[in-house]
């Protein structure tokens, strides 16, 4: 009877933001965690090439999703992708190497988490790369988030392209919307 007011109620609208597909990986496709690259002939790509500006991202199933990115251009880092932060953020010192004013914040926050409370700087950076998925000018937050490689890579940079996370064979791909 509860399985039948359930059926009954409304129905909530929804809008795909990320796609996760559970289809069995291919044999072979052992896979570094969080190298960018091409899958031949996968999701994104026409006979092995990839769609412009979409690219491919290699894990491990069952591990965190760690993301080789370049920041302005000329500095490299690894970032945690997190569908769930509002925002990317990462740490100061890369954000230095990258050319980035940390010392001139554009504006300041008090983020709660379960470990507790902290102030956050936001600063703009010039582009933010991901292979060929490219986001240009934008605010990130300038904190050295602990456990997460060198930040987090947030829905204000994955919101603009379209998100296929394939846990079986252990690949995201980013294609622009």
């Amino acid at each position: 009877m509860l399985a039948g007011l359930v059926l009954l109620g409304p129905v909530p609208a929804a809008a795909e933001i990320y796609r996760y597909t559970d289809a069995p990986a291919p044999a072979g496709t052992g896979a570094a965690v969080g190298r960018p690259g091409t899958v031949p002939g996968g999701p994104g790509s026409a006979a092995g090439a990839p769609k412009a500006g979409a690219t491919t991202i290699k894990y491990t199933p069952g591990e965190r999703i760690m993301v080789d990115v370049k920041i302005n251009g000329n500095a490299n880092a690894n970032l945690l992708l997190d569908t769930g932060a509002d925002r990317t953020m990462i740490n100061p010192r890369v954000l230095v190497s990258a050319g980035a004013s940390i010392s001139r914040p554009v504006g300041t926050t008090r983020v709660t988490g379960v470990a507790g409370s902290d102030d956050v700087a936001f600063v703009v950076i010039e582009s933010l790369e991901v292979g060929e998925a490219r986001v240009g000018r934008m605010q990130v937050a300038s904190y050295d988030v602990a456990g997460a490689g060198d930040g987090l890579l947030g829905r204000d940079f994955l919101d603009r392209f379209s998100v296929n996370i394939d846990s079986a064979a252990g690949v995201v791909t980013l294609s622009p919307k």
